[in-house]
């Protein structure tokens, strides 16, 4: 049985990955696929540029500045 608390718990984490994709989604859609493909689905920075038709090292920056731009949403939410 799921307890009051818990339940508020798994709530609030619920919106917290609602906002969290709602804030990728305003990403350019390069940036959002490479994010998606590193957090959802754990492919390397290498396979990722495979994937997506470009290199390890375009990968890896494209990923780096998405993070910068989702640390910014975040930053102006407050």
């Amino acid at each position: 049985m799921i307890s009051d608390e818990n339940f508020e718990e798994k709530i609030a984490s619920r919106e917290e990955l609602i906002d969290f994709y709602a804030k990728i989604h305003k990403l350019d859609i390069n940036t959002r696929e490479v994010i998606y493909l590193k957090i959802n689905r754990d492919f390397s920075f290498k396979e990722i540029g495979r994937i997506l038709g470009k290199n390890e090292q375009w990968a890896r920056i494209t990923f780096y500045r998405g993070k910068l731009k989702l640390k910014e949403f975040f930053k102006n939410e407050k």
